[in-house]
């Protein structure tokens, strides 16, 4: 077994992952990160566990900050760009290890042997802009410009589907600003890349004249119940009436 690699912390995007987070989520949400990191990249699936981690126990807050930040499976809970990471770490780590092994099994490495094992690792570490033309489009259309440098760095790390898919990023985007009546605490466009909100299920939208119908239908229901309500004007109340009949 190799032993366990460093975890990167991005420095950017955590900063605007947390922004809104008191100083006591923030702790939580940071221990949380450390124990999954040291135990395959995964929270317990026993909550029990999960609420021992503060040294003052708050289950509510526990509760608060899995369902911002974290993903329920069969095993535990997870982050799907953590466990990415770390399973990349790991696999580094566990090359890094078995070529040490061989290597100084036999003899010191020569300098050429060094030189080609560092470009190597320089190679595999690096994060090329495979999708930058994706990027420059994506960040063409969306309404918030802001933090461009870490949104071109979430946005390389998508999975090639959604990567491939500037147009319907930006829309995810700019629905989910343009709800936002307080601009000021509008998410980033790193973090909505970074959190993988584009998956997020959009909730069903009733209009107007949907909410009155449902209204009205409720009040039907009051009303073949033998319920009054004293705002009932008459012309409400024979509507009522008609429509309580059809149910």
């Amino acid at each position: 077994m190799a032993k366990l690699p460093k975890m990167n912390l991005f420095v950017d995007a955590f900063n605007s992952d947390t922004v809104y987070l008191s100083e006591e989520e923030l702790g939580l949400y940071m221990r949380m990160i450390f124990y999954a990191w040291t135990h395959d990249a995964y929270l317990p699936k026993d909550k029990e566990i999960i609420y021992c981690l503060p040294k003052k126990p708050n289950d509510a807050l526990v509760d608060k900050i899995l369902k911002l930040f974290w993903t329920e499976d069969d095993k535990g809970y997870f982050q799907k760009r953590m466990l990415k990471e770390y399973n990349y770490a790991m696999e580094v780590s566990n090359k890094a290890s078995l070529s040490a092994k061989s290597r100084y099994a036999n003899a010191e490495p020569t300098q050429s042997e060094g030189i080609a094992t560092n470009t190597i690792t320089k190679t595999i570490t690096k994060t090329k802009d495979i999708y930058i033309d994706q990027f420059n489009e994506f960040w063409e259309l969306v309404d918030n410009k802001v933090s461009k440098g870490q949104a071109n760095k979430n946005y390389q790390r998508l999975e090639k589907e959604w990567a491939l898919q500037p147009k319907e990023l930006a829309k995810h985007y700019n629905d989910y600003y343009s709800s936002i009546s307080e601009k000021k605490f509008a998410k980033q466009p790193a973090f909505r890349l970074s959190a993988e909100k584009y998956l997020d299920e959009k909730p069903k939208e009733y209009s107007r004249d949907d909410e009155e119908k449902y209204r009205l239908k409720s009040h039907a229901e009051m009303y073949s119940k033998g319920h009054r309500l004293p705002t009932w004007s008459r012309g409400y109340m024979e509507k009522l009436e008609e429509l309580a009949n059809k149910l």
